[in-house]
């Protein structure tokens, strides 16, 4: 029965302290100091009118009082221990029957106002038994499940027997799931944990989905209550030995790191990406000789290692993992970010159960004919929608003109290219795979979009990786499932996640490539130090590796470490002799040493591999005109000036122009360089020593800055 506490309480009790007892209640159960826990749970038991409760409360502690007593006077009992594990389990669910009762204290709550206007509808004495019943309406079903308290054993028992009638349409099913975790992540029951375990290892693919994400949602918010029910985790424990049930969870695993990316790339956006490209800019030691359009090449990221692609690869799950990056790394956050306006608009969404129910265009709060608009069954097909999308979907549609609706349809199906049917046959693992999804994707929408949705616990906001909570710990006895999952969080670009993962892998899968992929996650967050230190590991162990020794030497050079940047370019033109591109690196390293005419051997070798670079061209204007051979850089500047020169050219070629004494075409060059005011003040400063050593003078050069303000 659920029956919403109208009355005052019997002890004047403030929220918050009714708050702090729970959480003092629930902290000395986490540290097994039951006694003290009992304790805290009788003061919020004193606040009620639940005699019930409060003398169920009582009687636990006056009997784990006596069985402290026994222990204390050195009474035998080989029993002790087990009836400790019962007190300890009961006091728990103690707690959390006192946390709903003060939950429902507060009429304004949502949670409150929820379960009291299922109670107007059906009464307050209503019994799920009582709504599981063939022409309820759906939403009375979902609503009393996810507001229900702890089942009795009749409330199981209907729930049970709803799920195995075969009678029963699946949609209603999984609503009943997805109620069944909304309720036990709010508050455990360890009978709702049963019914989930009882469903996901089901043949239908929609309820197992909704089953298992369920289970491991509850298990996310309630990590060792499960513990406390000891044939419920060696049933759990027997599943994990299933290979099918393990491969679904990795699955499940490589969603919900998916799962977070819409949130962390705009989150990261602000805080990290853009962070990560100023530190970059900083970073960089930029010869002058290459131009500042060489920023966008430095900047760039680095190339994958081509050898990746076949290694290491679990041929099938790989590859339909590497599918399912494909489709839904892009569509989670477009998707998210387009349909999130739509969801406030419409008050579909403002159902807790809306969220949850399975897409069919035959919703009852659907407009009538949308089935009948081929174009939008095709899309919705076809575009990898999670459900709540789907339904946004269809609801922007409804809210068409007809005529537009019209010409849409129209064209959709007159364009060639669109020659399909509407639905796409699927192998089962696709099919499970595709609702994994979906279903997840749709979970992550409603913990971050509903209306109420902090109320909710929120498992996307608490630690995801599987392999840290018990029973799921066994999953880190399978090395090659770890890697796997680091693999794919890494081709995701999660590259903290990723490295967090392979640090995890035993000393024995740190292969060379390995090491690269933790090299090149370093690199990506900007960390070249620990970069070059894993390159150098991989180097090791695979010495002709061309990609590690060209990551070593961009790193080196990244970082200033010129001389070491050299050295790994030269090793590279072992392997790359005819490569304009690394001989010009090598002089780029040595310009920054100051090593000049050994530079120019390198200059010259990438101009005749390439003559048509303007990268050399323009590195050997620079070096010359570091050196003094004015004559040979203006030559040089000229033909970079002819192609495509950027500001820097022109400023460059302004300093050639001015130290061979041709001020006005230095000052005509000068004036093509300069972009706005605050450039024109502050332009020669850059190169002040440049042209002091030169001859130019403190006169000379104020007396330009002020030509030019002109």
């Amino acid at each position: 029965m659920y029956k919403l506490l109208h009355s005052q309480p019997h002890t004047i009790m403030d929220k918050h302290t009714y708050q702090y007892l729970h959480k003092d209640a629930i902290t000395a159960l986490k540290e097994q100091r039951l006694l003290s826990a009992l304790q805290s749970l009788q003061g919020m038991a004193s606040s009620l009118k639940e005699w019930n409760i409060k003398e169920e409360t009582d009687t636990l502690i006056d009997s784990y009082q006596i069985l402290l007593s026994y222990l204390v006077k050195g009474a035998a009992d080989p029993e002790r221990n087990k009836m400790y594990k019962s007190f300890e389990r009961r006091a728990y669910e103690l707690a959390d029957m006192l946390e709903r009762a003060g939950d429902l204290q507060n009429d304004t709550s949502f949670y409150a106002t929820s379960l009291r206007t299922l109670q107007n509808l059906h009464g307050t004495q209503f019994t799920l038994s009582d709504l599981l019943q063939e022409g309820v309406n759906a939403r009375d079903i979902f609503d009393a499940i996810w507001l229900s308290g702890a089942w009795t054993v009749a409330d199981e028992t209907a729930v049970a027997n709803f799920m195995a009638n075969r009678e029963v349409i699946e949609n209603l099913k999984c609503l009943v799931l997805s109620a069944t975790t909304l309720s036990a992540m709010r508050y455990f029951d360890i009978a709702k944990y049963r019914v989930l375990l009882d469903n996901a290892l089901s043949d239908e693919i929609k309820i197992r989905v909704r089953a298992l994400v369920g289970l491991i949602f509850v298990h996310i918010a309630h990590p060792e209550r499960t513990l406390l029910y000891p044939e419920v985790s060696t049933r759990l424990r027997l599943m994990l030995d299933i290979p099918s049930f393990v491969s679904q969870l990795e699955l499940l695993q490589s969603q919900l790191f998916l799962s977070l990316e819409t949130k962390r790339i705009e989150r990261n956006l602000q805080e990290e990406i853009i962070p990560q490209v100023m530190k970059r800019i900083e970073n960089l030691h930029i010869d002058r000789s290459l131009g500042l359009d060489e920023i966008k090449d430095k900047l760039s990221e680095a190339d994958l290692n081509p050898e990746w692609e076949e290694d290491g690869r679990p041929s099938k799950l790989a590859q339909y993992m590497h599918e399912f990056v494909e489709l839904q790394e892009r569509g989670a956050d477009m998707y998210m970010g387009s349909f999130k306006v739509l969801k406030q608009r419409f008050s579909f969404f403002n159902v807790v159960c809306n969220w949850f129910y399975p897409f069919t265009m035959n919703h009852p709060e659907l407009p009538k004919g949308l089935s009948n608009i081929r174009m939008l069954k095709i899309l919705i097909n076809r575009t990898g929608l999670c459900d709540s999308d789907k339904y946004s979907f269809c609801l922007m549609t409804s809210q068409m003109q007809n005529n537009t609706k019209a010409n849409m349809q129209e064209f959709m199906e007159n364009a060639g290219a669109l020659e399909m049917t509407d639905e796409v046959e699927k192998d089962l693992e696709f099919q499970f795979k595709d609702e994994l999804r979906s279903y997840v994707q749709g979970f992550y929408r409603f913990c971050n979009l509903y209306l109420h949705h902090e109320e909710f616990f929120n498992p996307f906001q608490q630690n995801l990786f599987l392999a840290d909570y018990v029973p799921f710990k066994q999953l880190l006895d399978d090395d090659d499932m770890l890697l796997r999952l680091a693999d794919f969080v890494f081709k995701d670009k999660s590259f903290h996640m990723a490295l967090d993962l392979y640090h995890k892998l035993p000393q024995d899968k740190f292969t060379a490539n390995v090491y690269q992929k933790i090299g090149y996650c370093y690199e990506q967050i900007c960390d070249a130090e620990n970069a070059i230190n894993q390159y150098e590991r991989a180097n090791l162990l695979k010495p002709h590796s061309k990609w590690t020794i060209k990551r070593l030497a961009t790193c080196a050079r990244t970082t200033g470490l010129y001389e070491k940047a050299f050295d790994y370019y030269t090793q590279l033109e072992e392997f790359l002799p005819e490569d304009a591109d690394v001989a010009l690196h090598q002089a780029e390293s040595l310009i920054c040493m100051q090593r000049y005419d050994e530079a120019f051997k390198y200059l010259f070798k990438a101009n005749y591999l390439n003559p048509q670079s303007t990268l050399a061209t323009r590195a050997l204007a620079w070096c010359s005109l570091l050196t003094g051979k004015y004559e040979q850089a203006e030559k040089y500047y000229q033909k970079v000036l002819a192609q495509s020169p950027t500001p820097t050219d022109y400023l460059n070629a302004g300093h050639t122009a001015w130290l061979q004494g041709h001020i006005a075409e230095a000052v005509s060059r000068y004036r093509k360089s300069l972009n706005n005011e605050t450039h024109t003040l502050n332009f020669i400063k850059e190169d002040e020593d440049l042209l002091k050593r030169a001859g130019l003078t403190n006169e000379d050069l104020a007396m330009m800055k002020d030509a030019l303000s002109i």
